[in-house]
């Protein structure tokens, strides 16, 4: 009965959001300007809730976490968010900075708004998004309905295929922390005029962020980790891709052709690919955004480039001599997956190896869902080996064996006793899917 409900709950905002995506499309000059009162209906507020608890996620800085809200009682705190809106007395908390480790060793920073502010946020979401999908271009993959990273993978793949094999390999520098907010409400106020909107939205954007007990002001980006921050940054970054677009440069005459993934993006020339860098970066100036000239570089498709944790390259086939395009897993990716497995054999060698394989396989899966659509059976093959190698070697040092251990426990002896995933079985041919947004 819950998930028939949760069904129809789900059906109604989407008929909603097609409705509003349809006219938006259908004229791209029409504004929007009493949207304010779709936020606190009861469908999406309940569809909003139910986003943020399947997304799961820490506390805020009020401690409030998910659990806490379900015991206190969904409806009362959703009936709460809802009187707070339409009296228009909500208010934001501060953001809870917290950074997490990256695979250099650096740290990037999140910004974790509470349960309360996740909920509204993509109330809000849900009622905005479909106006601005509307005007997004096709080249952008980051953080929209039914696009993925691979998508993208797959584009940048048909373009070098074209003979596109000068590659700009673009960075910007703190984009989510750069964002200038009154150019940011600008292009927001080309489609959404809703006062009230406007309000929430630079309520979220001004919100202070507190560390280490401090509370700072916030004067520019938009802090990763909150739900709002990803659809803000590609109605940002939108200005570039209208800009590519509305000078042809992906037209014969230019064959200059940009794929973006929220803000990393590379560019794929058949010609003069320095021009196109210097046209990129004098939009992206008068944004405010500067390019990282330390991690942006052009490269030929020969050399290979690294993007979205693949390494795509043109090389001779050995069996045919001709070039092909190849992407497959990079090193990073690499040496990233066999970081997390060596930390998980290590920290889990008092478990059993059925309770040790629960651990490994849902990581293992994901990691080879993601890669599984490239030319990545070789390097499965070694991710294979890896994992079966330190299984074994932890094994003989927890019983205290003599020898490797290899006759007793061959590679077989994981994968048909424990279940232990194969990732060389789940590789496959990529097929791309037609983009249908807010399909019902």
């Amino acid at each position: 009965m819950i998930a028939q409900k949760a069904i129809h709950i789900s059906r109604k905002v989407q008929v909603f959001q097609r409705k509003i995506y349809l006219s938006a499309k259908a004229d791209n000059k029409r504004k929007f300007g009493v949207l304010y009162d779709k936020i606190y209906r009861d469908d999406i507020l309940r569809m909003a809730w139910n986003s943020v608890r399947n997304n799961k996620g820490s506390a805020g800085i009020d401690f409030q976490t998910v659990e806490k809200i379900e015991n206190y009682g969904v409806k009362k705190f959703l009936k709460e968010i809802q009187e707070q809106l339409k009296s228009k007395k909500y208010q934001p908390k501060s953001v809870k900075r917290v950074y997490i480790p990256k695979a250099n060793g650096k740290k990037r920073p999140l910004g974790i708004p509470t349960v309360r502010d996740r909920v509204v946020q993509t109330a809000v979401k849900f009622v905005i998004e479909p106006i601005f999908e509307a005007d997004f271009q096709d080249y952008s993959y980051g953080f929209r309905p039914k696009k993925s990273a691979n998508q993208a993978i797959r584009e940048i793949y048909k373009y070098l295929n074209f003979g596109c094999e000068w590659v700009i390999d673009a960075d910007l520098k703190g984009y989510f922390d750069t964002i200038p907010h009154d150019k940011l409400v600008l292009l927001i106020k080309e489609r959404v005029t809703d006062k009230s909107i406007i309000k929430l939205l630079n309520l979220w954007l001004e919100a202070g962020i507190m560390e280490d007990g401090q509370v700072r002001s916030n004067t520019l980006g938009t802090p990763q980790g909150g739900v709002i921050s990803p659809l803000l940054a590609n109605i940002y970054l939108n200005a570039l891709d209208r800009y590519w677009a509305n000078n042809n440069f992906a037209g014969r005459a230019h064959d200059a052709h940009l794929v973006r993934y929220a803000d990393d993006f590379v560019i794929l020339c058949h010609h003069e690919p320095s021009k196109y860098m210097e046209l990129a970066k004098r939009r992206l100036s008068q944004l405010g955004l500067v390019i990282n000239e330390d991690k942006t570089r052009i490269v030929h498709a020969t050399e290979g480039f690294d993007f979205l944790g693949f390494t795509l390259r043109k090389g001779k086939s050995h069996k045919t001599g001709k070039l092909n395009t190849y992407y497959y897993p990079s090193k990073k990716s690499m040496k990233n997956i066999k970081r997390k497995v060596k930390d998980v054999i290590q920290h889990g060698q008092h478990l059993d190896m059925n309770e040790l394989v629960e651990k490994l396989n849902p990581m293992l899966r994901g990691w080879a869902n993601y890669f599984k659509a490239g030319n990545s059976k070789a390097h499965f093959k070694s991710i294979d080996q890896y994992v079966v190698y330190n299984l074994t070697i932890m094994l003989r040092k927890k019983h205290k064996k003599a020898g490797k251990g290899w006759r007793e426990h061959p590679p077989s002896w994981y994968y048909e006793y424990f279940g232990l995933i194969c990732l060389r079985k789940t590789t496959t041919i990529a097929m791309m899917t037609e983009n249908e947004r807010y399909q019902r």
